[in-house]
């Protein structure tokens, strides 16, 4: 997890958490006889985008932007741009509420939603609600990260209503989960795990493809 500090007036004092990492994969980039497709998120967006693949097999074809760069990081915000720029997607799905555990629920918002209406302004986008972190015991939600997601959440589901956007909502799903769905670290998940989270998100993207 991230220990990000954040100065609203100059945007400069953004600590890096001890390893960053940034992976971007596309495949059948020249095929145009499928819509291409791409997911934008972390580890667990890494976690179930094969899955998901299997799931828009023969309907789409699917890239993936996965990161721990904080949303208040210039190299974030220009990267993902420029990701989605590259490409012709006609549809985008976001998850990314994980990372930068410093940055308070104000400051993710204002730059979740910057991004979130350049990403609309050039494809449909659905909104994932961040899943939720446990604590060792699996039982009972991280006391660190239990309030942060819910605000996080809060923020981007009032940025999914301002910019009239759909809503994935992981976030509820993963609530449902048994508890072997769930990796021992409490944040990330087993097959059986992505494989429930990644039937959601193949839904929710086959519904913007069927509107056209």
């Amino acid at each position: 997890m991230s220990n990000i500090t954040f100065d609203k007036q100059a945007k400069a004092k953004i600590k890096k958490e001890d390893i960053e990492w940034l992976r971007i994969w596309c495949e059948e980039t020249n095929d145009e006889s499928l819509p291409h497709v791409a997911l934008i998120g972390d580890s667990i967006t890494e976690g179930y985008y094969s899955i998901v693949k299997e799931e828009l097999k023969g309907i789409a074809n699917l890239d993936y932007f996965a990161t721990s760069y904080s949303v208040v990081s210039e190299l974030y915000s220009a990267t993902v741009k420029s990701f989605i720029k590259d490409s012709a997607y006609a549809v985008v799905h976001y998850n990314y509420g994980l990372h930068a555990y410093g940055v308070d629920a104000e400051t993710y918002q204002v730059c979740c939603k910057e991004l979130l209406q350049f990403i609309a302004s050039q494809t449909r986008t659905v909104i994932a609600t961040t899943t939720t972190v446990l604590d060792e015991t699996l039982k009972a939600e991280n006391v660190l990260w239990k309030d942060k997601v819910i605000a996080r959440n809060k923020k981007l589901l009032a940025i999914a209503k301002e910019l009239d956007l759909d809503v994935d909502d992981l976030n509820t799903l993963c609530k449902g989960f048994d508890t072997s769905f769930i990796n021992q670290d409490g944040v990330h998940f087993n097959e059986a795990g992505y494989f429930a989270l990644s039937k959601s998100v193949a839904e929710s993207i086959k519904k913007q493809l069927e509107k056209g």
